[in-house]
C-alpha cells in the first residue's frame, strides 16, 4: 500500500529526484536514497508527507489522505 494525496497523486518509485527521496513534514524533512526505505519511513509516521512535482515542475510536498492498493506496471 502507498500513500495517495487529496489531489490524487501518489507516493510511486517515479518520484526520486537524482538526490533520492524527500520525505516528511516541512521543517523535518528527512532524505532517502532508496523508494523502499522511503516508504517504510512514511509508513511509520502519523501521516504521510512527500514532496513531488506539481504540473509545473516545481517540487511541493503533499501530505496522504488514504492508503491504497498500488502495484508498479
Amino acid at each position: 500500500m502507498v500513500p495517495q494525496a487529496r489531489d490524487g497523486s501518489v507516493f510511486v518509485p517515479s518520484l526520486g529526484s537524482r538526490n533520492g527521496y524527500t520525505v516528511g513534514p516541512k521543517g523535518d524533512e528527512r532524505k532517502f536514497a532508496g523508494y523502499d526505505d522511503a516508504l517504510a519511513f512514511l509508513r511509520s509516521q502519523p501521516a504521510a508527507y512527500w514532496r513531488r512535482p506539481n504540473a509545473q515542475g516545481n517540487w511541493g510536498i503533499v501530505v496522504g489522505v488514504r492508503w491504497i492498493d498500488w502495484v508498479e506496471e
